[in-house]
């Protein structure tokens, strides 16, 4: 065998390489179906979300206690789509929460769902696609998970009526989610979100995080670009908060923890600079890291929330 085709041997045995380990990083980042119930038990147990363990536990027996009922609707792609309906009698409107990357409503929202309760809402805690009980096999950083809250508004209607105020909530992809999700009209009942550290775009999310793991944005950005193009049906690039705030015209109430270095603080900051809505507030709080702007500052966080609430509900 020649020189030649030893060479051409080695670079393409080197590129199928890349491609099968680009895979599985792709697959790593985007995979999550089927580990809803097993992530919960985790996270109580890990060193990262040991100090939740008390809330999370709370929380899935407040859920149980308040009548929680599991509703499904379908996606715009055919997926089984699934939430929990914690319903109230006489409320003032409906909470729509949506988790974050590999989380799970407990997790994510089991600190303050007492206090949404409180402020007269019902609450509908959604399943993000291919997470917990809801289809689908790959999470997309909100680029169609944007459709599905679209999808999930028409399901509250038809089932609450049209009049009936609908305020929507994420924490992390969730917060991404309902923000892209404001690029395209609402009916005019959903009157404002409220998204706690989320991030702007696939592409940035996934650029912090390899940065923050000291590994290259190049050639690993390209590679799961190309990888979740060809098989998760998304583009990194394909769409980001800052594009949906151009023609948002909800109010916002965002907050993120300045000590955040998994999601960074600034990329709120940008979501905020790009809004054009009349209406948006910013909070920051000093010391937080990701997902617990709440729990370092309860009732500074308590206080401007219903502030919110109450203008966008008045």
């Amino acid at each position: 065998m020649s020189p030649l085709w030893i060479v051409l041997i080695c670079l393409a045995a080197l590129a199928v390489l890349i491609f099968v380990l680009s895979h599985i990083a792709m697959r790593l980042v985007c995979c999550g179906r089927g580990r809803f119930f097993s992530l919960v038990e985790r996270r109580m147990h890990d060193a990262t979300y040991g100090d939740l363990k008390p809330w999370i536990a709370e929380a899935q027996v407040w859920i149980r206690e308040h009548g929680a009922q599991e509703v499904t609707t379908t996606s715009f792609d055919g997926l089984s789509l699934v939430g929990e309906l914690i319903p109230r009698e006489n409320a003032r409107g409906t909470l729509l929460l949506f988790h974050g990357w590999h989380g799970s409503p407990c997790s994510d929202f089991g600190c303050s769902l007492p206090f949404y309760y409180a402020q007269g809402f019902r609450i509908l805690l959604v399943h993000q696609r291919a997470q917990g009980k809801s289809g689908g096999t790959y999470m997309t950083f909100g680029i169609r998970e944007r459709r599905d809250v679209h999808t999930w508004v028409d399901w509250h209607n038809a089932r609450f009526g049209a009049h009936e105020p609908v305020v929507l909530g994420g924490l992390s992809m969730g917060a991404t989610t309902v923000l892209m999700a404001s690029g395209t009209p609402f009916p005019e009942n959903v009157r404002g979100i409220v998204a706690d550290c989320g991030f702007t775009s696939p592409k940035a999310i996934i650029r912090a995080v390899l940065r923050e793991r000291h590994l290259p944005a190049w050639p690993l950005l390209p590679l799961i670009g190309l990888q979740t193009s060809l098989f998760a049906g998304f583009g990194l690039r394909e769409y980001s908060t800052q594009e949906a705030m151009k023609t948002n015209r909800l109010p916002l109430f965002l907050a993120h923890g300045e000590a955040d270095t998994f999601v960074p603080c600034i990329m709120s900051r940008q979501t905020f600079d790009a809004c054009t809505s009349e209406n948006k507030v910013l909070l920051t709080v000093p010391g937080a890291v990701h997902g617990r702007s709440y729990l370092v500052d309860r009732e500074g966080y308590e206080t401007a929330l219903q502030s919110f609430l109450e203008k966008i509900l008045a």
